[in-house]
């Protein structure tokens, strides 16, 4: 219940203490190609195929990832618009979309406070029945991002520096967490590796220079027994902009001095971190340990592993705890699937990733407390994939990054198309989930098999009475559990993929035009990016069911969605994560706005 930010890594190293050199830092590259050009004027003859739909026979070809190729793209007819900016984005949706996109003055502390509440004035709501969120909500939010990394992170070990006011972190307190999290592989602005000297190890045995080397460190590691500060003075860089690394000896410079280059996202210099307050069977610990050897170099700095060894639980907090104080201002809720998500293609249902999804609440208060939940609003997709392009095969490797990213759009304009239907689950009504076949006699080959007894029926009567029932101690009975031979015998339709306390609309699309816009964010390496897709009801249609629409409508193009996205924002930069929160909080009004 209290977890006292127990998986908060900040405080817990030092940048200025000697230790093992973590892994080499990786480059921020995302995924790019160049995309097959769709079908627009009617459908693509591979989906008219006779020997049943294209698209489903294709995904069940796909054995691993590697097999997803061009094709994959090809077959889903999908147009790929240029990056572009919320500006551009929001413009081209319906209902005068652009209006709800807060204006950069926003970021200013507003002049004066809305009292529309109390003067009584008409205030705009929600589709909900709350009230929208004005200026001073959003600046409220906005100014805990405007913060600097260091302060921010100085302020969660409650140690800053000496003079400082410590920050008040309230709604992005969780996303602050979370980045320091991340900082500490992906931030290589601190990194110092030293090499040792080539006096130091001759044939593998320490000298006497060595052996003073190491002792020399005992004094900066301090004892364990004495409590070391949680959080030390920002470190200052040189004049050249980073960090001192050493060289050989004949004025070479070391194998290690152009790590730092590697990464130009940003540059901002983060605090130094020491260990935590110690605790007794710790300390104890400590005590035993001996001297770490550094005879074979060293490092100085921030990480302690490498964006490609993060755990990918890490980005995911960080962009939900990025997102959640942004849709609780308009009454939404993120939470994951409490189902698999699975893409139905017809009679296939193909897995894909979908980290969280943002959920409109209901406004009964009995269906929200029983857990009910409406839409969905919008989805969060986070992958794990880092440094594309590494292993020679980058065109490959963006193919599959995009298709993942098609497959969450489409699985959400699937749940959004639910709105009104029932679900029907496979093999409902068929008779070989109605009627009982293969015998049906006595006992049977699945579990104990166990033929008729020859005791008469009036002493099974009797036996069945004098068997006392088990009962738990407060008096109930206890409720037998099925043997997986019963639940074998049971004749039912496969198992729902539908949630029962979801009521599937789709809220905010035009209730005046035919397409839906898909709206989710997917998330790579250290950054975000917030994707669209437009698409018909009839695309959607065919490929949930395979169905040709006997009706062709009269767009040419509306078997081809078409997909739009804005550039990626690096959540270390202050100026990225302002735009887009910014254009977040402007897509989240025009989903949530009341029509008439």
């Amino acid at each position: 219940m209290f977890s006292f930010s127990g998986n908060l890594l900040a405080g817990q190293h030092d940048t200025k203490k000697k230790r093992h050199p973590p892994a080499k830092p990786i480059p921020v590259t995302f995924p790019s190609h160049q995309p097959p050009t769709p079908s627009d004027s009617g459908a693509p003859s591979s989906w008219t195929a006779n020997n049943g739909p294209a698209i489903s026979e294709h995904f069940l070809r796909l054995k691993k990832p590697a097999d997803v190729s061009r094709d994959t793209l090809s077959l889903l007819n999908v147009t790929f618009q240029p990056e572009c900016d919320f500006e551009t984005l929001m413009s081209s949706l319906s209902n005068d979309a652009q209006s709800h996109l807060p204006p950069r003055d926003w970021l200013k502390p507003p002049e004066h406070i809305d009292l529309l509440m109390s003067s009584g004035s008409a205030v705009p709501l929600l589709s909900n029945g709350r009230r929208k969120p004005d200026h001073n909500e959003f600046f409220v939010r906005a100014r805990e991002l405007l913060f600097k990394n260091e302060d921010a992170f100085s302020t969660l070990t409650r140690k800053g520096s000496r003079g400082q006011v410590p920050l008040r972190l309230a709604h992005f307190r969780k996303f602050w967490e979370g980045l320091d999290n991340m900082a500490y592989y992906w931030d290589n602005s601190l990194d110092e590796y030293v090499l040792p000297s080539p006096g130091d190890v001759i044939g593998g045995r320490e000298t006497p220079q060595d052996t003073a080397g190491i002792k020399s460190v005992e004094p900066e590691l301090g004892s364990p027994n004495e409590e070391e500060p949680r959080k030390k003075a920002k470190m200052e860089v040189t004049d050249s902009g980073s960090a001192a690394l050493s060289s050989k000896p004949d004025g070479s410079p070391a194998p290690y001095a152009g790590l730092r280059a590697l990464s130009s996202d940003y540059t901002r210099v983060l605090p130094a971190r020491s260990a935590p307050p110690k605790v007794p069977w710790s300390t104890n610990l400590e005590s035993q340990n001996k001297v770490e050897d550094f005879s074979q170099g060293y490092y100085r700095g921030y990480r302690i592993g490498n964006g490609a060894e993060m755990p990918d639980q890490y980005r995911i907090d960080c962009v939900r705890s990025f997102l959640e104080p942004i849709a609780w201002a308009f009454g939404v809720t993120l939470s994951q699937h409490r189902r698999p998500p699975v893409l139905k293609l017809d009679n296939v249902r193909f897995p894909v990733r979908m980290s969280s999804v943002a959920w409109r609440g209901p406004q009964d208060r009995a269906k929200a407390r029983q857990g009910w939940l409406e839409g969905p609003v919008l989805g969060m997709q986070c992958r794990a994939d880092v440094n594309f392009g590494s292993t020679g095969n980058f065109t490959t490797e963006s193919v599959l990054d995009t298709v993942r990213e098609l497959g969450g759009l489409l699985l959400l304009a699937q749940e959004r198309a639910r709105e009104g239907q029932t679900e029907q689950r496979p093999g409902e009504d068929k008779w070989w989930t109605t009627t009982p076949r293969w015998g049906g006699g006595p006992g049977g080959e699945v579990g104990d098999a166990q033929g008729a007894s020859d005791m008469p029926a009036k002493d099974v009567g009797v036996a069945r009475d004098e068997k006392v029932s088990q009962r738990n101690p407060d008096g109930s009975k206890t409720r037998r559990k099925p043997t997986p031979a019963e639940v074998w015998k049971l004749l039912r339709p496969g198992y729902s993929s539908w949630d029962p306390k979801i009521v599937y609309k789709s809220i905010g699309r035009d209730k005046s035009a035919v397409w839906d816009d898909v709206i989710m964010i997917s998330s790579l390496n250290h950054h975000i990016s917030v994707l669209r897709l437009r698409v018909h009801p009839l695309y959607m249609r065919y490929l949930t069911d395979g169905v040709m629409p006997h009706d062709i409508p009269l767009e040419a193009d509306w078997c081809s969605p078409k997909l739009q996205r804005t550039c990626w924002f690096n959540l270390f930069d202050t100026d990225d994560r302002t735009e887009a929160m910014r254009g977040i909080w402007g897509i989240m009004s025009y989903l949530m706005r009341k029509q008439e």
